[in-house]
């Protein structure tokens, strides 16, 4: 169970249903949900997090993904 409630996009106000849309396509995944609470982060933290997916490899980047979750001990 989510500590962040996540909005969806059935729920999501109009700038956050914008964003939805157009930067993630209509398939924002639970990072962007639990982040949607703040607009404005999620509009910063998007370019941000597009330039590191792209700056890695992608193998490495499924990596660090993966042992980031280990160490939080997350089973997701």
């Amino acid at each position: 169970m989510a500590r962040i409630a996540l909005i969806d996009p059935q729920a999501a106000g109009p700038e956050v249903k914008e964003i939805y849309d157009q930067t993630l396509k209509g398939k924002p995944g639970n990072v962007q949900k639990a982040i949607a609470h703040r607009p404005q982060v999620l509009k910063a933290f998007l370019p941000f997090y597009a330039s590191v997916g792209k700056s890695l490899d992608r193998r490495l980047y499924e990596m660090v993904y993966i042992r980031v979750s280990m160490i939080n001990r997350c089973h997701y």
